[in-house]
């Protein structure tokens, strides 16, 4: 890449630093897999509950189609808090309900 007239030197910006980790660990290295495996059953259930399809549920969050299978495929580990929130907003129900439920608020 070339900006102005020099060449853009991609090196400043990444680490040398052993402990910190590029980018974001892989799905069978998280600590989150078994909650994302678990997220994955309650909003699969949640949505089918509803009696939403995969598309409805997206457009309705603003998500993109392929974001929602890879959360419900449990390919997503991490999924954006954000990302959560919309898709609960959409179904109309709490955030909580997609949490596990040894961990919901009582």
């Amino acid at each position: 890449m070339i900006i102005g007239s020099e060449k853009f030197d991609w090196s400043k910006f990444t680490t040398t630093l052993p402990c910190v980790p590029v980018g974001r660990s892989r799905r069978e290295n998280s600590r989150f897999r078994g909650e994302a495996e678990a997220l994955a059953i309650r909003l699969r259930a949640l949505r089918s509950d509803k009696g939403m399809t995969q598309e409805q549920l997206a457009g309705r969050a603003q998500v993109a189609v392929s974001t929602l299978r890879k959360i419900e495929s449990g390919r997503v580990v991490e999924p954006g808090y954000f990302t959560i929130l919309a898709l609960a907003n959409a179904m109309g129900v709490d955030p909580h309900e997609l949490a596990d439920p040894k961990d919901r608020p009582e």
